[in-house]
């Protein structure tokens, strides 16, 4: 990679934390801000890059067309839809959808709730390895090698006061994971956050992946997320199903 290409895209990986000053940038790859601002225009140019009227500059419209259009190209994400829409009509709950992806779990789609609380998570995030039901239900179902490269990448930062934070606590956690068929995760990553989470199965070669119901509450209902559980399973199975028909 060329160096100019390199520091394009650290310039892009910052702005895709949100909006950020010419200054900022500049910073951010380790040039003057006139170099920057040369670096920037063909982004700008491109549609890639915008700025605003507040003079900070921020992801393009065409970013988002190149982003749409990846996740257009997933065969699990084409093939789960149909199922994560009634999932999340029956529940009510935000779903999600996540993969292993070049090393890392990413969120490939998210039902939103009609709830007016959003969370944290969005489509082509990475998801908090250590405190995600989506994530440990994926490690869990990884043979050892794989999950424990994952593992060691991971800096188990503590998120609430209900997060895993040693890599031991979390290996016992996967192994509940893989013990009882899914995965918890109760306040973990955001206080008001509590999830559930069920592996798809791996009806195609190297898809890894899981889908998760999400609710927003001060006072969640343990018990009535966890009984939420086989339907979720029955919605992953039958993504399993649709993608071993395109595979």
């Amino acid at each position: 990679m060329s160096r100019t290409v390199a520091k394009a895209v650290i310039a892009l990986n910052e702005l895709a934390d949100g909006p950020r000053p010419l200054s900022a940038l500049a910073e951010a790859v380790g040039v003057h801000s006139s170099t920057a601002l040369r670096m920037l225009q063909p982004l700008v140019d491109a549609g890639m890059v915008t700025r605003g009227g507040d003079g900070r500059y921020r992801l393009g419209l065409r970013m988002a067309e190149l982003g749409q259009q990846v996740l257009d190209d997933l065969d699990l994400r084409a093939a789960a839809r149909g199922h994560l829409l009634p999932l999340a009509d029956s529940t009510g709950a935000t779903v999600h959808l996540a993969q292993l992806i070049d090393g890392a779990i990413i969120y490939v789609d998210k039902i939103e709730s009609a709830a007016k609380v959003r969370t944290w998570s969005r489509v082509g995030r990475p998801v908090p390895l250590h405190t995600s039901a989506v994530s440990k239900a994926i490690l869990a179902r990884l043979d050892p090698a794989t999950a424990e490269g994952l593992i060691d990448g991971c800096d188990f930062a503590r998120c609430t006061e209900a997060t895993i934070t040693s890599r031991a606590d979390f290996r016992v956690e996967l192994v509940r994971t893989a013990q009882r068929g899914y995965a918890t995760d109760f306040g973990e990553f955001e206080p008001l956050v509590h999830c559930v989470g069920v592996a798809v199965p791996e009806t195609a070669p190297g898809v890894h992946a899981a889908v998760s119901i999400t609710t927003v509450r001060a006072d969640p209902d343990v018990d009535a997320l966890r009984g939420l559980v086989p339907e979720l399973t029955a919605a992953a199975s039958a993504i399993a199903d649709d993608l071993g028909h395109r595979s």
